[in-house]
């Protein structure tokens, strides 16, 4: 589980791989900081409460309207995290059986925000959420979402990798620097209808694919 990050540093594993190089996961996990957040975290909705939190007490509206969730904020520094959900061990049953499963990341400031997600087979709405005020946003998108991307950038742009590129429909008229698309499945996923929404005031917003080569090529919407 560890590795590189956006930055070209270590990224630090919320636990020490074990049991075969997996990591523990949590359903909730908060962390608000003032500091930079590089971390490698594993949700799941099957997973166990973190009793005491692992780092902050995630926020009861959290809890009540989400399966599982990673909420991660700083006041003005960078967000480079990995997020891993597990697989839910049995089928959803009301009343949670529509609760999405929530990653987010959000800073101020020109912090830099870099969101990965490698993979999610779960037949729950996976809802992500990236906002930064004036810093630039990458997000790694599992090959199974399934759903509306919708960005904003007043003063940036978005780029697209060679893989999203194939996956993306624009929906409505386009617009400067605003937009919503449709982002179809490369592997099987059902109609699950996920959502991705980035915003950024004057940065640059990327959107990959999840093991996507670095260097293929990307193309810029707006």
């Amino acid at each position: 589980m560890s590795g590189e990050d956006a930055f070209g540093e270590p990224r630090e594993d919320l636990w020490k791989p074990t049991d075969g190089g997996t990591i523990k996961a949590h359903r909730h996990i908060r962390i608000d900081w003032n500091a930079s957040i590089k971390k490698t975290v594993a949700i799941g909705p099957s997973a166990p409460e973190a009793l005491p939190p692992i780092y902050d007490r995630p926020e009861a509206q959290d809890e009540a309207a989400t399966a599982a969730s990673c909420v991660l904020k700083t006041k003005a520094s960078p967000i480079n995290a990995t997020v891993h959900i597990a697989h839910e061990s049995h089928s959803p049953s009301s009343p949670s059986a529509g609760q999405p499963v929530l990653v987010s990341a959000k800073t101020g400031g020109v912090g830099l925000i870099s969101l990965g997600i490698p993979e999610y087979s779960g037949s729950r709405p996976l809802h992500i959420v990236a906002k930064t005020s004036s810093g630039n946003i990458t997000i790694l998108l599992p090959t199974s979402f399934s759903g509306n991307l919708t960005w904003s950038s007043e003063r940036g742009s978005l780029k697209l990798s060679h893989a999203v590129q194939q996956r993306f429909r624009l929906e409505g008229p386009r617009h400067k620097h605003i937009g919503t698309a449709k982002i179809a499945p490369s592997t099987a996923s059902g109609n699950r209808a996920d959502s991705c929404t980035l915003t950024s005031h004057n940065g640059t917003i990327t959107v990959k694919e999840y093991g996507e080569e670095s260097d293929a090529k990307a193309c810029t919407i707006q």
